[in-house]
């Protein structure tokens, strides 16, 4: 199954924090010197767990991912939230 990554804005009426979020993830990767392909590699291999909320944590070598998942047909949409140390 595909992996797509989105860190850009986009107006989404049933999460209203989008540009929030996307500016936020900017900045968190940025400052952590994390590209998209360390968050695919994180999505692929980390160790998993489900919040509350339904976003989901992938923690992967030195560094654990927030993130909403959508699944459609053959593609994983992942929208990340953060990006923290560990």
């Amino acid at each position: 199954m595909e992996i797509k990554i989105n860190i850009n804005f986009k107006s989404l009426s049933f999460w209203k924090d989008s540009q929030r979020r996307s500016e936020h993830i900017f900045d968190r990767m940025k400052l952590r010197g994390i590209g998209i392909e360390q968050i695919k590699e994180a999505i692929k291999s980390g160790a998993k767990t489900i919040r509350n909320d339904g976003s989901i944590i992938t923690e992967y070598r030195w560094f654990k991912v927030i993130y909403r998942e959508i699944k459609f047909k053959e593609i994983r949409k992942i929208y990340p939230i953060t990006v923290v140390e560990v």
